[in-house]
């Protein structure tokens, strides 16, 4: 026998032995196991053929029957392996996949949830069954499947987490490739939709993860690739809807492109990817105002359709989806047109109309037809009626008619009061019914509209999210409340407006005050819930747990599965918020307790106006007003102004006021006309609504001024004609700030100091790290420690720490602070004052929100933009102003642009003086602040009002 004929028989053996004997932990060998073992058998065979049985080496028999031994052997031992599992479990993984994928499909066929619950229950087996086996990661992916489709049809948000823990759980597992790309592309949908649902961009950053590393697992030829690829285009719109960078639109429509590709080089078609194509082109064709995007979903729309039956189960979405597209080309200007974009606070108009042509008319016979193919409970529908309003009220528009009207609006009631529909589809319908009720007259309607909208807003920054993420879904749609006091003040109704002005501004900070609502007379009455309440309360309020720990609440596991400390905490957060609303609405059908916790009535706003009127400002699109609110009454007076005007004047305003310009005198004309301007159209056409005339030698009455949108950037105390010796808001009213009503009420409300009233806790960074030096701030920390009456603690230089400062601040009434502050116009709760660590554990608005200060009495902010949002943030109001007086302190006075260092200084001497004046005389903060102002404008700094009028007292 031949050397190489040995060394083929050798070759044989080790494939029998090889092949025979591999697991599922090779996934290669066990695919191909029958054709490794016959090759092998052949070749050992075919090595041996017409050879005498003499000239084979004696080694050449036993190798051959010591391979097939141990591949019989193997097979014996996983026949038994699988007789066991079977008796364990009833029966075998392969059956019951089979079972769940014919469920899905008959699903899929009737629409029948028992089918889709018999599918999930027959995966959760097939899971079961296979463990340790090699279909064990593709049995993971269809049951991670099966949820995802049940979510989608029923909105159980159980389905969905309960998906995401499957997904994330069989992540470790071993297994082919090709099934870990379809695990990673199922929990990448998964983690996407609860995006979608909840606003977590954890969940988004985790999708993107687990779509590109599908993808990176997989060969363009793959039969998984477009499937893969068209998911991560699904996630990419996802993250370009979340922010706005058509970067990621771009890449959805690189991607949805490549999969469809890929399954045409493999002879077939993806209807459903085709039906996404249609839709990124109309999303990206519609942003970019791009005619040829939207020429191409058209005509990408009508070959889809002309290839669907109407019994397939997309072509519903097909029809919907090819009326949207139609929708957006005819309601995209034509080339050459000036027809300006619309403003931020009306965003959520979603249409522009122009004329009624066959391409509209053909939008809304496939938008009625997509309606006629699907049940009313499926949350898609919400979306269906959404476009079929949207059309009908364009034609509407073009050629009026009281039966479209009629139409139009009972598709959008019927998407606005969906059952299963997301809270955002609800939220951008409940907007777009308002907008054309408010468009044609029907005010009461369009009110009614935004109140429903405005209590949905709460629900859209659920308590499991992060607070950036919280903030972000608050603004999706700015100047919802805006809109809707325009809407109660063409229908005649200013208490309605103010009360609408309440609800829909401030969302997050009147959920914590609301959460920090006093319970003493809960408590005298019905104890037992004010004790529940009281204990929902401390575990919701709670910081998370440090990484690592189990101490999050008491059901955590986090230390037995670290890896799902993150999962487990949000569930708490949701067990515990949905606990807490269920409280709230047992209370508040206790006799007396109806309004426990609630944003202001408009008694309970009148009641607030006995010490002074609260006066809102508003400015929109459609008119513009000041809202007096009296004990007397609420009412409306028209100021003469739009947004534009409003944000140019303070463009100009803050450019005067800009560092190192604010101190030039010869700079200063522009602002001295916008103070006069301030003066004739928004401050005296309010106080003529909200103050008679009064003595000239009487008290000077206060008033409260709670600035809407663009408004809030303004200094509203200091409008008035100071040069040419006319009339100014300082010489005939205090002035004082608050976000809300709510907020105002909350700070009347806290007890007196629970420490030594006088004592002062006073933090001076002169020189922060990476940042301008402060050369006044220690000479200011020095006076005011040496101004204090009581107890003083001094933190200035490297002892001004974040938590240092967090311990000190419980244990003074008083804070002052003399230090750089840096707002954060994108996300405003981490806005900070630069303290000596700020580069590494920086003191921020959520740190000072956290706080329970409650007991404290003033605190003192001589740092920068300290009473600044960005301009989106607006009628949030989450700026370090707000957020120390959330935290306890009743009076917080702060800045609203970058003073001069020498000027701070000077201005807290005057302050603190006035302050020991004031209050000895039983006067208030505001009055002392009010007194600084008018001595820096005429003795101090007359000609510099970026100076005098810089400071701001916000409090009661």
């Amino acid at each position: 026998m031949s050397q190489w004929a040995q060394a083929l028989g050798a070759l044989g053996a080790l494939l029998m032995g090889v092949f025979g004997g591999a697991n599922w932990r090779f996934p290669f060998l066990e695919r191909y196991r029958i054709l490794g073992l016959g090759c092998g058998l052949l070749t050992w065979v075919a090595a041996e053929f017409g050879v005498p049985e003499d000239d084979r080496p004696p080694w050449y028999e036993p190798l051959g029957a010591g391979a097939m031994l141990l591949a019989g052997a193997a097979g014996l031992y996983r026949g038994h392996q699988w007789s066991r599992r079977g008796r364990e479990c009833g029966d075998d993984g392969p059956q019951h996949a089979a079972e769940g994928a014919a469920n899905l499909r008959l699903y899929f066929k009737r629409d029948s949830t028992a089918t889709l619950d018999a599918a999930v229950d027959a995966f959760r087996l097939a899971v079961r069954d296979t463990a340790g086996s090699g279909p064990h990661l593709r049995h993971h992916a269809d049951l991670v499947k099966a949820l995802r489709i049940r979510y989608e049809r029923l909105r159980n948000r159980a389905d969905l987490d309960d998906a995401v823990r499957v997904g994330g759980g069989a992540r470790s597992l071993r297994g082919p490739k090709a099934h870990r790309a379809l695990l990673l592309t199922e929990l990448g949908t998964a983690l996407r939709l609860r995006h979608e649902h909840t606003g977590a961009s954890t969940d988004l950053v985790q999708a993107r993860a687990c779509g590109r590393y599908a993808l990176a697992l997989l060969h363009d030829r793959h039969l998984y690739f477009p499937l893969c690829s068209s998911r991560l285009s699904a996630v990419l719109l996802s993250s370009y809807e979340h922010s706005g960078d058509p970067r990621d639109l771009d890449a959805a429509l690189t991607r949805m492109r490549s999969g469809i590709g890929s399954a045409a080089e493999r002879g077939y078609t993806r209807t459903a990817d085709e039906i996404r194509l249609c839709y990124l082109l109309t999303v990206r064709g519609r942003t970019a105002g791009n005619p040829h995007d939207l020429a191409e979903a058209v005509a990408q729309g009508r070959r889809t359709l002309e290839h669907l039956a109407p019994a397939d189960p997309l072509y519903p979405s097909c029809l919907h989806h090819l009326s949207v597209a139609l929708r957006a080309a005819h309601d995209l200007p034509t080339a050459g047109t000036d027809e300006p974009r619309a403003r931020p606070e009306a965003a959520h108009r979603t249409y522009r109309i122009r004329r009624a042509d066959p391409p509209l008319e053909e939008a809304e016979t496939f938008a009625r037809q997509a309606l006629l193919r699907v049940a009313d409970d499926v949350p898609e529908g919400a979306r269906y009626h959404l476009n079929h309003a949207l059309v009908l009220h364009g034609l509407h528009r073009a050629e009026p008619s009281a039966d479209r009207l009629e139409r139009a609006l009972r598709a959008a009631r019927a998407a606005a009061r969906h059952p299963t529909a997301e809270v955002p589809t609800r939220v951008r319908a409940g907007l777009v019914l308002s907008d054309i009720a408010a468009g044609q007259g029907l005010h009461a309607e369009a009110v009614e509209a935004f109140e429903d909208v405005i209590g949905l807003l709460p629900r859209l920054a659920s308590h499991e999210l992060a607070r950036a993420d919280q903030e972000q879904q608050i603004v999706r749609w700015p100047g919802i409340a805006r809109a809707a006091a325009t809407s109660a003040l063409e229908a005649g109704e200013p208490a309605r407006a103010a009360v609408l002005l309440e609800h829909g501004r401030g969302v997050l900070l009147a959920r914590t005050l609301a959460q920090r609502t006093d319970l003493g007379a809960l408590r005298a009455v019905h104890p037992r819930l004010a004790g529940e309440l009281e204990d929902v309360r401390r575990q919701l309020t709670a910081p998370p747990p440090a990484p690592g720990t189990g101490s999050g609440h008491p059901k955590s596991h986090a230390q037995e599965s670290p890896a799902r400390a993150p999962e487990l905490l949000r569930q708490a957060r949701r067990e515990q918020e949905e606990r807490w609303e269920q409280l709230l609405q047992r209370i508040h059908e206790q006799p007396g307790f109806e309004d426990f916790a609630r944003p202001p009535t408009a008694a309970r706003l009148r009641a607030q106006s006995t010490r002074g009127p609260l006066i809102y400002l508003n400015v929109t699109d459609r008119r513009s007003d000041a809202i007096a609110v009296t004990p007397d009454g609420i009412r409306s007076v028209p100021l003469h102004t739009t947004p534009e005007e409003v944000e140019e004047q303070t463009r100009v305003l803050h450019g005067c006021f800009a560092p190192g310009v604010v101190a030039d005198v010869g700079a200063q004309d522009p602002a001295y006309r916008v103070l006069g301007w301030m003066w004739d159209t928004l401050v005296a056409p309010a106080l003529d609504a909200a103050l008679p005339r009064q003595a000239a030698e009487g008290p000077l009455p206060h008033v409260w001024w709670v600035p809407t949108g663009p408004l809030a950037a303004l200094p509203l105390h200091a409008a008035g004609h100071h040069r040419e010796g006319g009339p100014a808001l300082v010489d005939r009213a205090i002035s004082s700030y608050t976000p809300t009503a709510h907020a105002l009420m909350a700070a009347r409300a806290r007890p007196g100091p629970r420490t030594d009233q006088d004592s002062r806790l006073v933090v001076a960074v002169p020189a922060p790290p990476g940042a301008r030096p402060l050369s006044s701030a220690a000479r200011e920390a020095e006076f005011v420690r040496g101004r204090a009456p009581g107890a003083t603690t001094l933190l200035a230089d490297t002892a001004a720490v974040r938590d240092r400062v967090l311990e000190e601040l419980p244990r003074h009434a008083w804070a002052h602070f003399a230090c750089h502050a840096v707002p954060d116009p994108k996300a405003p709760s981490r806005s900070r004052l630069l303290l000596h660590d700020h580069a590494g554990t920086p003191l921020t608005v959520a740190d000072v929100s956290a706080l329970d200060l409650r007991g404290s009495r003033l605190a003192y902010l001589s740092a920068c933009d300290t009473a600044v949002a960005g301009p989106r943030y607006r009628d949030e109001a989450i700026h370090l102003a707000s957020a120390f007086q959330l935290a306890g302190f009743p009076h917080v006075i702060s800045t609203l642009w970058q003073l001069p260092d020498r000027a701070a200084y000077v201005l807290a001497q005057e302050m603190y003086q006035a302050l020991e004046e004031h209050l000895a005389a039983g006067e208030g903060v505001a009055a002392a602040v009010h007194a600084v102002t008018r001595r820096a404008r005429r003795e101090m700094f007359p000609r510099l009002p970026g100076v005098w009028a810089a400071l701001v007292h916000v409090g009661p």
